[in-house]
């Protein structure tokens, strides 16, 4: 079966929080603090039924790997996604952006990544994937057309 994206849904809320609150993560997110159980799950519920989001879980056969959003804004698609601790640095980051050009196909023309500076492997997964790379201070913009 090897790597694919599934659908995501209120059963991997808590594992997404969990990989949200990693030290890690938080330190190469724009939003840097801990989220409590009842914010995030405000916030997943939310996320689950809005039309214009994408949640998906990256699997490596029956084992969850890493997270990926795509919240959807007219015919650009803006992705943010996570990979579990323990299993960065293995080439997860590249495969979950070149898989999520696969699953959206509802009209969405160009998909956009934010980075900020300091998150080098993010970074580099994005330049695998042939996106443009354009900075605004701290901040790198990944854009591509599908």
């Amino acid at each position: 079966m090897g790597l694919f994206l599934r659908g995501a849904d209120i059963n991997d809320a808590e594992i997404i929080l969990e990989w949200r609150n990693d030290s890690v993560t938080r330190e190469h997110s724009f939003s840097k603090e801990c989220i409590d159980y009842e914010t995030h799950m405000k916030w997943y519920k939310s996320k689950l039924s809005d039309k214009d989001c994408y949640l998906f879980i990256l699997m490596d056969n029956t084992e969850k790997i890493g997270h990926l959003r795509i919240d959807r804004v007219n015919d650009v698609g803006r992705i943010s996604y996570t990979i579990a601790p323990g299993k960065r640095n293995r080439g997860y980051g590249k495969k979950i952006i070149e898989l999520s050009e696969r699953v959206v196909t509802d009209g969405i023309h160009a998909l956009v990544g934010m980075v900020e500076l300091s998150n080098e492997p993010s970074r580099k997964c994005f330049r695998h994937n042939n996106y443009a790379e354009f900075a605004s201070g701290d901040i790198y913009f990944y854009i591509k057309l599908i």
